[in-house]
Order: structure tokens, then sequence, then C-alpha cells
């Protein structure tokens, strides 16, 4: 009877501690975490956007010919140079985007995206003189861009499993217009200067003194940055900053009544560069 006491007792106290170990083995479910969700940003992504933009520019009047160059710098009839001005162009743009993302690895991603923005970006200028033997009058410029696009690349790190920090840059394009206008001071009589086979005729009542159109599609470049934020594995919110740069586009105003026997004066209006900050936010929609 004592030695099955004993024989029992040896292999309880040989069993704990296999048991013991057993049971470690396998970690105790309070300490278990389920692993985090993976978010892949490659893919195919379309989405659409609204802001704002906004720039500052400058417009400058050089005279084409020698009536012109006499009624304004040359003096004749109390001319006055045509002075430059500041040109504030801004207003609203909405429009979308497709791109691609391709996710290096957990940290980096590169893609490239095109959009296209309609938009009412407009500013005017306004440059007071004394057109010679006329009287006081002033170069009215209006400056609009009613739509724009981009191609680019971007570059991305991804600091957080859902947010996106990218630079991104390449070509621009855009419908840039101008209209150019000297109104005619006039109500009664007529001014002239006719030289070197040119002339301008402006008369009480008549037409502007000077007028002219320009449109044309021009090309350029942009860089920015953004950010973009995952709401789930397919819909995500981006807030962006471009800078747009479209050339320095210009024109001819040119007399609209002209002495007899002559050819029309004209003064070419030359811009600054098309130059302007857009910032936009929109969603996106990845396949």
């Amino acid at each position: 009877m004592k030695k099955s006491l004993l024989c029992v007792t040896v292999l309880i106290t040989l069993g704990t501690p296999s048991a013991l170990a057993e049971e470690i083995t396998s970690a105790p479910s309070l300490f278990i975490i389920a692993p985090t969700a993976f978010l892949n940003w490659t893919g195919v992504y379309v989405g659409v956007n609204g802001g704002y933009g906004w720039a500052n520019s400058t417009v400058a009047y050089t005279a084409n010919d020698s009536a012109a160059q006499s009624g304004t710098c040359g003096g004749v009839g109390g001319g006055q140079c045509i002075p430059s001005t500041g040109l504030h162009v801004d207003g609203a743009l909405a429009g979308g985007q497709i791109g691609f993302n391709w996710q290096i690895n957990s940290m980096w991603l590169i893609g490239a995206e095109t959009d296209y923005q309609w938009s009412n970006l407009e500013g005017t200028g306004n440059s007071p003189f004394h057109l010679g033997k006329v009287g006081n009058t002033s170069m009215l410029v209006n400056q609009s861009v009613k739509s724009f696009g981009t191609v680019r690349v971007r570059m991305g790190v991804i600091p957080l499993n859902s947010l996106l920090l990218y630079g991104t840059g390449g070509i621009a394009y855009g419908q840039v217009s101008e209209n150019f206008n000297v109104p005619n001071p006039l109500s009664v009589g007529s001014g002239s200067v006719s030289a070197g086979g040119f002339s301008y005729n402006c008369s009480g009542g008549g037409p502007p003194c000077f007028v002219g159109s320009s449109s044309k599609f021009e090309w350029g470049w942009t860089a920015g940055a953004g950010a973009e934020y995952a709401i789930t594995n397919n819909l995500t919110l981006k807030a962006e900053l471009l800078y747009v740069n479209l050339g320095a586009p210009s024109g001819t105003a040119v007399a609209q009544s002209t002495v007899a026997g002559t050819t029309a004066s004209s003064f070419t209006v030359g811009f600054s560069a098309v130059g302007f900050l857009s910032g936009r936010a929109g969603l996106n929609f990845k396949f």
C-alpha cells in the first residue's frame, strides 16, 4: 500500500512541470492582439475636386509704330507713356482627376495623375494716361483662365497606414484669354495723330480709340504638394496645393479709326507669366 502511494506521488510530481510547460507554450488570451489590417494604396483611382485659384501679375505696353509712339511717350499733343499696372486674378475652380498609385513598400509610393479643371479665374487692370490730341483715358485690360489641366507624377511617403503625404510635378496646359480697350473720352470733336504712314483717330461719340483681344491655348508646368487620408479601403479624402505656370501671353490693341490713307496704329500688350496657386480638396475612389 505504501509502495503504491509512493509511486502515485512520484508520478504526480514528475508530471506537474511537464503539464505547466505545456500550458506556458500557449500565451494567455488576454495578451493576444489581432494584427492591424494593411491598407494597400496600389491601384487605379478616379475622383472629383473643387477649390480656389489666385495670382498676381503685371502688364506692360509697347508702341508698335511711330504714331503710337508719338501720341504717348513722344509727347505729341500732351501724350504720356502708358504705365504698366498690376493685375490680380482669382476665382473658383472645379474638376476631376484620374490616376494610378504603386506602393513600393510600407513607407513609399509612386504614381501618376492627370486632372482637368473648369475655372473662373479672372482679373482686370487699369492704366490711366493722356492720349496725344485726344485727352485723358485709360488702357483697360481683362485676363481670364476658363479651363486648365495638368499631367503629373507623384512621389509619396506613408507615415501612417491611412495617411499619404506627397509631392507632385509635371506639365500644365490651359486656355488663356485677354481683352484690351482704350475708351474714347471725346463727346464731341475729334483728335488724331499721324506719323510714318500710321495713325489713330478718335471722334466724339465714336468707338473706343483702341481695341484688341487674344485667346490662346498655352503650355507650361506645375508643381505642388498634398495629403490624402483613407476613409475606407476604397475612399480617400485629399487636399492639394498646386502652382501652375502657363507662360507669358501677349496681344495687340489696334486703332479703330484712322486718318485716310494710313495704316491703323497699335500697341503690344504684354503680360508677365500666368502663374497662379490653386488650393483644392476632393474625394478619390480606388478600384
